[in-house]
Parts: C-alpha cells; structure tokens; sequence
C-alpha cells in the first residue's frame, strides 16, 4: 500500500485525538461497568436495569471496552500512523485506509447504540451528549476532502 506524502492535514491530527478520547472513554467506562455491573459507580439506578434485556450493565460494559475503547485506540493509531498492521485488506477493498473505514463503521455503530440506548432508557444523560459531541467531530473529520485524500490509497 503506498499513501501520499502530504504533510498530514489537521483534520488527521483532529481526528486522531478524538478517536484517542473516544477509546480512552471506552476503556475507562467499560471498565467502571466490568467492575461493577450494577452500574451504581457510574450513577446508574436499578430502575435503569429494568428495562434493559440483561440483568446486570456487564455486557455494556465489554461493549464499551472493547468495540469504543480497544476498537477506538485502534482506529486512532491507524489514522495516525497509516500502518496496514494485519488489515490491508479492508485498505484494499475500499480504496481508503482500513482505519476511515472502520471509523465510518464505528460511528455507525454509535448512532444505532443511540438508537437502542434513547428507546430503552432515555438520552437525558451529561454523558451522553457529551458522546454524541465526540461522536460529532469524528463524523465531521472522517468526511474533510483533507482526511479522505490522505488516507487514500494510491496504487
């Protein structure tokens, strides 16, 4: 794979440290969750859990790990570095580096947790548009010309 050797615009650099807090965020609230899966340390009621189709926030919170948290350093180190790691393939596939895919997939995934999240137990929460304002950017950097044109592949 061979990317151009433009200086990196800032909408990369932008968009790295909001995948970087987005994981950081991931990590640290999946693993508030993984501790304690009655929710209690992170503010939540047992009434939350109610309506929820789990009996505990334990699979949110390997959700958060792993998908947001892991899956979001990820994303950020790819974006930044351009390193194809074992994905080239997905490079490949869609003309683009692996890590604006998976970025587009991410925020994706965001909206339809959203979705699901604001039907089951509301979206009145500071977190939650504190997401949604991280989630924003990220969306906004992975659709800047300057971004696509730097993680395209050139053949």
């Amino acid at each position: 794979m061979h990317y151009p050797e433009a200086k990196r615009p800032a909408s990369v650099t932008v968009l790295f440290a909001f995948l970087t807090l987005f994981g950081f965020l991931g990590i640290v609230s999946g693993a508030m969750l993984m501790a304690d899966p009655s929710g209690e340390s992170m503010g939540f009621t047992s009434e939350l859990l109610e309506n929820m189709p789990f009996n505990s926030f334990l699979p949110v919170g390997l959700f958060l790990f792993f998908v947001y948290g892991i899956g979001g350093l990820l994303l950020a180190y790819g974006s930044l570095t351009r390193k194809e790691l074992f994905l080239e393939a997905i490079s490949e596939r869609s003309g683009l580096h692996w890590s604006w895919t998976g970025g587009v997939l991410m925020m994706l995934t965001l909206i339809i947790w959203l979705a699901v999240e604001g039907t089951l137990i509301g979206l009145d929460f500071a977190a939650t548009y504190f997401t949604i304002s991280i989630g924003a950017v990220i969306s906004v950097m992975l659709t800047m010309p300057a971004t696509r044109g730097y993680l395209k592949v050139r053949s």
